[in-house]
């Protein structure tokens, strides 16, 4: 009975603030509004994990910093922003961008405003493509070198079928909505006993009254006709028909508190999704269901990716990283001197590690991940996003917008 209050009050804690964007780094919501929300989960989480027998006796206090926070969330909103052209920047390569993908040989980035921009020269000029939308944009992924996927705040879902040049509208956030109350209505007129199945109606109720607002946070594209999206409180949803329908894959998503997924990326034959306080999934069967792996740690992980034979390193807070040689049954913590929070990284051609952290600073290694160490210089900007060019070189993206860093700099 405890689990399933933990579960809900969470929950509403979460929504009634409106969800964080990736990682809180990226938030278009006021500090004061970041900072009750962060408390609320703070307070929950110390009330039901650490010390349950409490629940009576802080109840009250929590219940009312979610009722004094709740009319926060939605006095920002502003849906116009799916209507408009994304802003016209003068230098693309100089505007906060958040992720960073290959499309071939081209490099695209996305950010803020619905800015996208594209390289065709390994990074050193940038242009800006044609998108429909001023919202911020947080993820991007692409199938081949013309068909991709950008997800964005509000549930939006973009595509691209000319390499990120231009891009048109799939899904928005009151449609998954929809999909996920009914996905939830069927399980349950199915199974009118279980009570995942009861759970899983409540959920979906109290997402769909609290609005279309969720963030998608993290792409992968398998296919030209087959993507998978995740974002806040478990959002999850898939094409298999390149993005003309859509459908909720939520509930195939093993985690019962529904945290926001921030990342997600094949290591092996695996599909690995990184998220909220810790929580790491795995999928066998092409994305169909996801199940719960141990936790390496209470701390959020931003990012999950193959460091190579297999070993799955994933990273967050604080400079926190962890490895798994077996698939993400069991974590070992990785020396990275860093005490801010790592935000991006990647295994290079050469098989040495490198990641990045949101102050700037780029850390390597070249002994599969066992120890890092930081190269001299820092980037000047919140490190959000890394991919490696045609020609070797690393291109980071952030809050200043491009840094390309020579593959020689790199010792």
């Amino acid at each position: 009975m405890l689990a399933k209050a933990y579960e809900i009050v969470t929950m509403l804690a979460k929504i009634s603030l409106g969800p964080p964007a990736k990682g809180n780094l990226f938030s278009r919501r006021g500090g004061e509004n970041r900072l009750l929300w962060q408390k609320i989960i703070f307070m929950t989480d110390c009330l039901f994990v650490p010390a349950r027998r409490n629940f009576g006796k802080f109840l009250l206090p929590l219940l009312f910093l979610l009722l004094a926070g709740s009319g926060l969330a939605m006095a920002d909103t502003n849906y116009s922003v799916l209507n408009e052209n994304a802003i016209t920047v003068a230098d693309p390569s100089r505007v906060l961008l958040i992720s960073i993908a290959h499309a071939g040989n081209r490099l695209v980035a996305v950010g803020e405003h619905g800015v996208i921009v594209y390289s065709d020269d390994n990074g050193q000029t940038w242009h800006q493509a044609v998108v429909p939308v001023r919202v911020t944009i947080t993820s991007v992924a692409f199938a081949t070198p013309l068909v991709g996927w950008a997800g964005a705040d509000y549930g939006l879902v973009l595509h691209t079928t000319d390499g990120g040049l231009t891009w048109t509208k799939q899904i928005m956030g009151a449609e998954i909505n929809q999909l996920m109350v009914a996905n939830a209505t069927q399980f349950l007129a199915t199974n009118p006993n279980d009570p995942k199945a009861q759970m899983a109606v409540r959920r979906a109720n109290i997402l769909m009254s609290a609005g279309p607002d969720k963030p998608i946070l993290s792409l992968v594209a398998m296919s030209p006709e087959v993507a998978i999206a995740f974002g806040a409180y478990r959002l999850a949803i898939a094409t298999n028909d390149g993005g003309k329908t859509w459908t909720d894959l939520s509930l195939q998503v093993a985690d019962p508190i529904s945290h926001n997924l921030y990342d997600t990326a094949w290591i092996g034959t695996s599909l690995y999704i990184a998220g909220e306080a810790g929580t790491v999934l795995r999928s066998d069967d092409q994305g169909k269901t996801f199940v719960l792996l141990p936790t390496p740690s209470e701390n959020t992980l931003f990012g999950i990716f193959d460091a190579g034979s297999n070993i799955v390193l994933a990273y967050g807070v604080a400079g926190a990283a962890f490895e798994s040689a077996n698939q993400g049954q069991s974590w070992s913590q990785v020396n990275v001197p860093s005490q801010s929070n790592l935000t991006a990284g990647i295994t290079l051609k050469s098989g040495t590690i490198l990641l990045a952290n949101e102050a700037g600073n780029v850390f390597l290694s070249s002994d599969n991940g066992k120890n890092f160490h930081m190269i001299p210089g820092n980037q000047g900007m919140g490190i959000f996003g890394v991919a490696q060019a045609a020609n070797g070189n690393v291109v980071l993206v952030g809050t200043s917008g491009v840094r390309v860093v020579p593959l020689s700099s790199l010792n």
